[in-house]
This record gives C-alpha cells, structure tokens and sequence, in this order.
C-alpha cells in the first residue's frame, strides 16, 4: 500500500510499544494558513519533512489475543491480515491558533469503499449482503490524561484524543472521526470493549464519539428489495454536535499515493476530549496506518514529540 496524505492536529492508537528516546517531528510556523483540501500548495515547502517508520503490531500481542480472545474478536484475530506499511512521511506547520499536518505515504490501491452493501442473486429472489471491502485509514493519537502510549494493548489507565482519517466513511464530508479513547483496568459502564495486552492482562476500551456523534449515518435498506448492485452501507455527513466536527481533513489518491490534508484549532475549548497543542510545551503523538484492514492490523509508529519552532 502507498499512501500519501496531509493532515492537522492528529491523534492515534496502535500496538507499538512506546520508545525511550522519543523521536521529535519539528513543526514550523507559517503566516498563512494552508488550504484543506488535499493538495500540498507552497506553504508546506518551507516546513521539515519527517519520516516516521511504522510496523505490524507485536507478534507477542497477536499470539496473547489469539489465545485469550473470544466471539467476534476471536475470529478476527486468527484471520485478519496486517498493514505493512514501512514509513509515513509527516510535515508540520501551524499558525497563531491553528495546526496542520501533511502526512504522505505509498498505497499501490484505492480503498475508498466501507462494508457496501452488494447484491447477490437475481433481482427477485436475491438480497443485499454485506461487501468485504475495508477502507483506508490514518489514524492519530493525542494525549489527554495518564501516561500516554502508543501501543494501544498497552497496560496503564490513561484518556487519549484519536482522530481518523477514513477513505470512505469521513472523506467526502471533509472531516475525521473525532474520538476520545479511554482504557483502563476494569470494565467501564456503557459500551466497550475487552482486549489483552502482551503481559495477559485485560485492557477495556471506551471509544466515544465526541459530541456522541460519528460523522457517517447507517444506510438502512430492505435487505430484499434491490436498489442497484452497488449500494453504499455508511452516508458521511457533518454532524451539527458541538466538537463533533472539529478537525477538517481531505484526501486525494492519484498515481499510487494518498494525499490527506488536515487541520485544528490549537485549542478547541473542550479539553475533555481534545487534547490541548501549545507551541511552548510541543506534545507528544503517535500516527498509523490502515491498509485495506480492520480495527487491530494497522502499521504504528513510536511515541512522537512535536517540536514547534
């Protein structure tokens, strides 16, 4: 897979064990701010280009949750493929309340379709089933409370803003899926779910949409009355949830590589579930990619540090 992609203010999960020397991404200020769409224009020449190496989670971690997992989980772990993905190039840049992020990496096919719905059969007797395709994906993960980690099985309690850049269900509205992740020791109320980090122990996630809402609707169709061939399962759309909404980003595939371009305010005012970028502190960060996958098969990077100039 070949990716390229530009985007804002990120935020990420993945399996990689956190580095002890963490590796700075220098972010440059510029005066003008660059345009979310997609397109890397001039003002991104003048900001360092950082190659971020990403990997295939820990064979440790695949082993421990094959043997451990049960149900749905279970199933995907023993026949799931993984991201192999080497690197993302990652450029930064920000402005006086706004930062940017160009991330670009190689990606040999364009994933931009979700679970669609497919007709199998003849036009009376057939029926709609679910399509095996899985989009592609950039992933960000941001800091909020507790010890930050990039290795999303890690062990530790902690409250992280994840951002995700989806081919099919965010692209079109141009925006990210804009979460917050909360892990922690025992089961959590409302819905999560359970996973098991390499050390055996259980790790209970809570992914919460922020302003309770994603930004893709369900496409409820009768599963018997045909509609085309072809009909998509997800409808992105804008939500109107106060933080819902608050990351821009835009994708373009062409000749091999994504370009997503992505940007937020430095701080959006709700600091519950948006981690807060100040130029005088930098923070810490991590990205992944998603080839054509599910949830657990991604490529992660290390603990990042930004560094604003």
């Amino acid at each position: 897979m070949k990716f390229k992609v530009a985007v804002v203010t990120i935020a990420l999960y993945g399996f990689v064990a956190a580095a002890s020397a963490q590796e700075a991404v220098k972010a440059k200020k510029v005066s003008q701010a660059p345009e979310v769409d997609g397109v890397a224009e001039a003002v991104w020449d003048s900001a360092p280009e950082n190659v971020i190496k990403v990997s295939k989670i820990p064979e440790k971690i695949i082993s421990t949750n094959k043997e451990k997992q049960k149900g749905k989980y279970a199933k995907n772990w023993a026949k799931s493929k993984y991201t192999t993905v080497p690197e993302v190039k990652l450029k930064v840049v920000y402005t006086d309340d706004s930062i940017y992020f160009l991330a670009t990496w190689m990606d040999d096919s364009k994933d931009d379709q979700h679970k669609p719905w497919k007709w199998e059969g003849d036009k009376e007797t057939g029926e709609y089933i679910a399509g095996k395709e899985r989009e592609d994906r950039l992933s960000f993960m941001f800091p909020i409370k507790g010890d930050f980690a990039a290795n999303m099985l890690s062990d530790g309690e902690r409250t992280v803003d994840v951002w995700q850049w989806k081919a099919a269900r965010t692209n079109s509205a141009g925006i990210i899926h804009d979460k917050s992740h909360n892990y922690s020791k025992t089961a959590p109320k409302g819905k999560f779910s359970t996973h098991y980090t390499a050390s055996g122990n259980e790790t209970y996630i809570a992914r919460v949409s922020d302003g309770g809402k994603s930004p893709y609707k369900s496409n409820k169709i009768d599963p018997f009355e045909y509609q085309g061939d072809f009909v998509l399962q997800y409808n992105p759309y804008v939500p109107d949830a106060p933080d819902a909404a608050d990351v821009k980003a835009k994708g373009v595939w062409e000749n091999g590589s994504w370009t997503v371009e992505t940007g937020r305010k430095l701080n959006t005012g709700h600091e519950e579930t948006d981690s807060v970028f100040d130029p005088a502190k930098g923070t810490e960060m991590s990205i992944a990619v998603f080839n054509n996958v599910g949830d657990h098969f991604h490529a992660v990077s290390q603990v990042l540090k930004i560094v604003f100039d």
